[in-house]
């Protein structure tokens, strides 16, 4: 968890960083667009000494990158197929997708998540999204409800996709059968088009989080579209913070008062994953220090504002959503 929370600070770091134009684009009125998601570079692969991978003649703006990750997913252009990493050669053209954080370096170093390789001459590649929101249905009502027949969602970056129940959905590496209605906040698909734009086969990623919230302008919260009986609070100083105990009960787990602690979220005997020593999945003192706990009971401070205002304790968005396992959709 520990690892999840330092990625996603990276978010907040990234203006102070390098990143590519494209992360530049207009960010003040469509929240979409202002999300920043995975960033597309290609180019000419070389390996380093250091394990490294350097792409050369890369995106607009950088004329090489050198890529890390210890999961870094390999895959054929074409059939999406695995394809062992330790395989690309010197010279071989690829095309990734790094988290929107660079380092300062010179080359600018990133975190690769996705490697595309045996790319053919003018192939149109499958393109990496992260999908930030989706377009609400009217569902009739009949139970249980029909199969969706369409889904429009859209990405981190502001690119709106339709996909129709034509796209041959495929999930990674699973057996799993997927659905259009499986395609949430927070969810990673892999898309090929055909020359018309339109999705002919999406190969959709494991989920990462337990769920996604939604904050809206007048308070309101939902978690999986469904909203919780206390609101949002926003500070003097524009900050989010959400009631803690409606989001953890919500996703089913408990919340006790202690008086050294603060407020205490722990697993339910239900959800507790395996191996789960910690009793406390994190605590929030108003006014004072917020832990989270790691899955041997290790704690580390994790920060945010937390404050109690009648009788309910809130903590900043951010923080929370990344100690849950949440997903901030837009």
């Amino acid at each position: 968890m520990m690892k999840r929370f330092l990625r996603s600070l990276s978010l907040l770091l990234c203006m102070a960083m390098l990143t590519v134009p494209a992360l530049a684009a207009e960010t003040e009125k469509d929240p979409a667009a202002d999300r920043l998601g995975p960033v597309m570079v290609w180019g000419t692969l070389s390996r380093l000494e250091s394990g490294g991978l350097l792409v050369e003649n890369s995106s607009d703006g950088l004329s090489e990158v050198v890529l890390h990750g210890e999961d870094i997913i390999c895959l054929d252009a074409v059939t999406g197929e695995s394809v062992d990493i330790d395989s690309l050669k010197d010279g071989d053209l690829i095309y990734a997708w790094v988290g929107p954080a660079m380092t300062l370096s010179l080359p600018p170093q990133a975190t690769a998540l996705l490697i595309l390789t045996n790319i053919p001459a003018d192939y149109a590649v499958p393109q990496f999204y992260e999908i930030v929101s989706v377009t609400p249905q009217a569902v009739p009502a009949i139970e249980p409800p029909p199969a969706l027949t369409w889904t429009e969602v859209t990405a981190a970056g502001g690119k709106v996709l339709k996909i129709t129940d034509k796209a041959e959905l495929t999930p990674y590496r699973t057996k799993n059968i997927v659905r259009l209605e499986d395609l949430i906040p927070g969810t990673r698909i892999l898309v090929w088009s055909d020359s018309k734009g339109e999705a002919t086969k999406v190969l959709v990623f494991p989920y990462q989080y337990k769920g996604y919230v939604n904050c809206f302008e007048d308070g309101t919260v939902t978690l999986n579209g469904a909203a919780l009986a206390q609101k949002a609070k926003v500070t003097s100083e524009g900050e989010t913070l959400l009631p803690v105990r409606a989001v953890a009960e919500a996703l089913g787990m408990n919340v006790r008062w202690d008086a050294a602690k603060g407020a205490v979220v722990t697993y339910s005997e239900e959800l507790a994953p395996e191996n789960w020593a910690s009793e406390a999945l994190l605590s929030a003192v108003p006014g004072g220090a917020v832990y989270g706990y790691e899955a041997d009971g290790t704690s580390f401070e994790a920060g945010g504002t937390c404050v109690i205002e009648n009788g309910v304790t809130y903590l900043s968005e951010t923080v929370l959503l990344n100690l849950l396992d949440l997903y901030l959709a837009v």
